[in-house]
């Protein structure tokens, strides 16, 4: 088969497998000039003309500014998808600081100026030009760095960026296609590619892997170093799935009231083979509550880890506000800027709407009673339900967070404790202290811990002849049930 004719049918393969994401939208491709990306661009061109693209053909081009080459580089870019008949898009990114740019920080910037091109052009795919050398390239240069499975398994046909407001999901569909058949398809075009002199700049790494090293390793392995390297990154792809999916049974299983900012995870009763899944479940939780859907780096999942041998209230701090604090049943994941301030006093209605207490994370009932209900029990409803008697605390009721000097009389003491201590005591985790409803009296004493306990001086006594039924629903903890 023609191996331009094999590349369209390849591209087109791929791209159709994510046709329900596109929805008709554009498609964005990213377009550097050089090589690959050129070849890329006749394929997406031929793809539209067949009719083979899920949506409107758009290109972008990112200029790092970093060199001085660089303005001569986009006008390239244009002529090229002018002659096409691709509407493109140039995007200069603007540097606080002068000086040299480290790969890590040019490809950062690039990928959030491609993400804002996408969202200018409203696409929800972008396509790279990552080819199959790209992807050896990239195993063994994590493999000489260090690195897990994950690592090893190469670039991902398909990521995700961005935030909830406009996400892309990037698309690579040359990873199989060898680098020496994308400079035949140059040469057989015609096509003259814009060279960047920084790819043989042997400052940096990649380029000295890509200009020095393998070639030598070829020289002495031959074709086995290709195929042994992409036997690695399939291995391991393989149990990174294996991983993901067992990561994704630990948060389905296991996560506790739950909001957006808020992930709780219980690993009481969990043996020691389980924990690379529990690692990876809190590789997943980052991600996805982190503002740009970031994955934790392995040395923030290492410290995570070792708080399961630490006592309560031990913290990890991570990426974009997020925390790691360790709880008695496991461990709590909080977005700190999400979760915003700890609420002021809210009034307690009775037999009335539900009140919402703090950024999402608890909602309050209270209904009226003449004689206390006999369903469901005590133990079958759990500590988020509450029957107190509101003869022995004078109304209005209010739910307010903890203040200083607190005291509290647990159900069955005859003495009132400090109520700081009483929650350190029942290991509620440290974040929630201070942000969890309480439920007060007229006299501002603290009849209800909701999740915890009611307080000795509201309990149901034997002539109790009213009674008023409080429910809660932290997160996705339980129904509100009215």
């Amino acid at each position: 088969m023609d191996s331009f004719v094999r590349l369209l049918d390849t591209c087109a393969r791929t791209l159709s497998r994510y046709e329900n994401v596109a929805a008709e939208s554009a498609v964005l491709a990213a377009v550097s000039g050089g090589m690959d990306s050129t070849v890329l661009l006749l394929a997406l061109s031929r793809l539209r003309e067949e009719s083979r693209l899920p949506g409107p053909l758009y290109a972008a081009h990112i200029d790092h500014a970093a060199r001085e080459d660089s303005a001569a580089n986009a006008r390239h870019v244009v002529a090229m998808c002018e002659r096409l008949e691709i509407p493109v898009r140039v995007k200069r990114i603007e540097w606080a600081t002068e000086g040299a740019r480290s790969e890590e920080a040019l490809r950062d910037a690039r990928y959030d100026a491609l993400r804002e091109c996408a969202r200018d052009f409203g696409a929800r795919m972008l396509i790279t030009a990552h080819h199959a050398d790209d992807n050896m390239e990239t195993v063994l240069f994590r493999m000489l760095r260090g690195t897990g499975p994950r690592g090893l398994a190469g670039i991902p046909e398909s990521r995700w960026i961005g935030d909830d407001e406009h996400r892309v999901l990037v698309v690579r569909p040359m990873l199989r296609t060898r680098r020496t058949t994308i400079e035949s398809l140059i040469e057989r075009f015609g096509e003259e590619p814009y060279e960047d002199p920084s790819n043989d700049d042997l400052r940096y790494a990649r380029n000295e892997l890509r200009k020095r090293t393998i070639p030598s390793l070829r020289k002495r392995m031959g074709v086995g170093l290709d195929v042994a390297i992409m036997t690695v990154a399939s291995t391991a792809r393989a149990a990174n799935e294996i991983i993901e999916a067992q990561g994704l049974r630990v948060l389905s299983q296991r996560t506790r009231n739950k909001t957006p900012w808020r992930l709780q995870l219980d690993l009481k009763g969990i043996d020691a083979h389980s924990m690379p899944f529990v690692r990876e479940a809190m590789r997943l939780g980052h991600r996805d509550m982190h503002a740009d859907g970031e994955a934790p780096s392995t040395s923030w999942l290492d410290r995570v880890m070792t708080l399961l041998d630490m006592d309560d209230g031990k913290r990890v701090a991570g990426r974009g506000g997020l925390l790691v604090e360790r709880i008695r049943d496991g461990l709590l994941l909080v977005d700190t800027d999400r979760a915003g301030a700890p609420p002021g006093a809210e009034a307690l209605q009775i037999d009335a709407a539900p009140v919402t207490f703090g950024t999402t994370e608890w909602t309050l009932s209270a209904h009226s009673h003449p004689t206390p209900p006999l369903t469901p029990s005590p133990q079958a409803a759990g500590s988020l339900r509450a029957l107190l008697d509101p003869t022995r605390c004078p109304m209005p009721w209010r739910l307010r967070t903890r203040h200083r000097g607190d005291r509290f009389q647990p159900l069955g003491s005859d003495i009132h404790v400090d109520l700081r201590r009483f929650l350190q005591r029942r290991h509620v985790p440290r974040f929630d202290r201070d942000r969890m409803p309480l439920l007060v009296d007229a006299e501002d004493r603290v009849i209800w811990v909701p999740g915890v306990e009611i307080s000795e001086i509201a309990r149901l006594q034997l002539n109790t002849r009213a009674c008023i039924e409080l429910r809660a629903a932290c997160g996705n903890s339980s129904e509100l049930v009215a």
